[in-house]
């Protein structure tokens, strides 16, 4: 009779690199316990605070609204064994703006002869249309590789905005013991607000 132990020596093996693996990739929570939060006790912590697992050197998005009346402050922590000691990041806005768009159009038209009886012919017309379209534009609001790479930006909204912050993972140059399929890693970008202080006479 085969030793139990022979058996279940493997598979504990095999669990324990599988839950490795996820809890590797298991981000979700990442800027719920790696974040610094504000030594200001006035901030509490946005609902729009998210984590994700990030390539390096693919640019991730998070699209966020800040509203008129609030300060804000936005961190990012991540895994630097991975990630690197840094992140890149952009705040940018988002504003619908009308474009005029012209495009070509074929109308269908009937044929009359010189005494304005319809032939039963048709014929086909182009013509040129100008209509209006709305899109995206993207305005940079800040850069951190304008503020010393910076990992935390702190402002006052004086009107409703649709954000998008923007982060590139750079890594890190490849350590000893670690395969280079091992570029993905935690990121965490967490979101602090509080009404803007009142100052002045």
């Amino acid at each position: 009779m085969r030793p139990l132990y022979r058996s279940i020596i493997p598979a504990c093996l095999a669990l324990t690199c599988l839950q490795t693996a996820t809890a590797q990739y298991d981000c979700s929570d990442y800027h719920k316990f790696n974040c610094d939060r504000s030594t200001d006790p006035r901030f509490s912590v946005n609902g729009q605070s998210k984590s994700a697992s990030v390539q390096v050197g693919v640019p991730t998005e998070l699209n966020i609204i800040v509203y008129r009346g609030q300060d804000y402050r936005i961190s990012f922590c991540f895994d630097e064994r991975i990630i690197g000691d840094h992140v890149v990041a952009r705040l940018v806005e988002k504003v619908r703006v009308p474009h005029q768009v012209t495009m070509d159009a074929v109308d269908t038209v009937q044929v009359f002869d010189d005494n304005g009886e319809p032939t039963g012919e048709i014929r086909q017309v182009k013509r040129t249309e100008t209509k209006t379209e709305f899109a995206d534009d993207r305005k940079v609001l800040w850069d951190n590789t304008e503020h010393e790479m910076a990992q935390t930006v702190e402002f006052t909204c004086t009107s409703t905005k649709r954000l998008v912050v923007e982060v590139v993972a750079p890594g890190v140059d490849q350590p000893k013991g670690r395969t280079k399929d091992m570029d993905i890693g935690c990121v965490g970008i967490l979101i602090e607000h509080m009404p803007t202080p009142q100052l002045g006479f």
